[in-house]
């Protein structure tokens, strides 16, 4: 009987099912698992919609700024303000909201005194080359009227903003600059008005 016993415990396969079994049954910490296993893609989910919302919300605004402070060009009232490029540039921040840093927003504005036909033409202004931000070089103090034309000409005025957010991201190389960073451009195109004294 004892020798039995004995046998038993020597059989191979004994221990690990013994050990099997007490696994199986024993359950404690699963839900932590099971948190961790989910909560990775769950908050990969999560700022992944935080930052398209911040992308929406940027582009909104630097395009609110643009379209608002572009009216000055469209009425003739920045030629009438002797409105100089640094000031529009400010004017366009300003409308857009304190969230938007000034010092990574470029202007730039062209006019075409051929109509709509020399704007099908032109090539549309890059904000972006080789990797490298392309900088207007107007100088601040120059009147815009030299840059926005006569009245009745197209002028088209292009915004480009140098968004941080994406360079900041741990895994995820969104940006389409060198640094990781994303630049955002929007543009508006217009005939402006036949203001007086031109």
């Amino acid at each position: 009987m004892r020798i039995n016993s004995v046998l038993k415990t020597l059989r191979p396969g004994w221990g690990r099912s013994r050990l099997t079994q007490r696994l199986k049954i024993d359950e404690a910490g699963s839900t932590a698992v099971e948190f961790a296993i989910v909560a990775t893609p769950f908050l990969m989910f999560i700022f992944g919609l935080v930052g398209c919302a911040f992308y929406f919300f940027t582009v909104s605004s630097v395009e609110k700024g643009m379209d608002q402070t572009s009216r000055l060009i469209r009425t003739g009232e920045a030629v009438t303000d002797k409105m100089t490029v640094d000031q529009f540039k400010q004017d366009i921040c300003n409308a857009a909201g304190n969230w938007i840093d000034c010092k990574k927003l470029q202007i730039f504005v062209d006019s075409y005194s051929d109509g709509w036909a020399g704007l099908n033409s032109a090539k549309p202004q890059p904000c972006v080359e080789d990797g490298a931000i392309v900088k207007n070089p107007a100088p601040g103090n120059d009147l815009i009227a030299i840059y926005s034309g006569a009245a009745s000409d197209v002028v088209v005025v292009t915004a480009c903003y140098k968004w941080d957010f994406t360079s900041k991201l741990p895994f995820l190389r969104l940006g389409n600059m060198s640094d990781g960073s994303m630049m955002l451009q929007t543009a508006t195109a217009f005939r402006s008005e036949p203001y007086p004294g031109s």
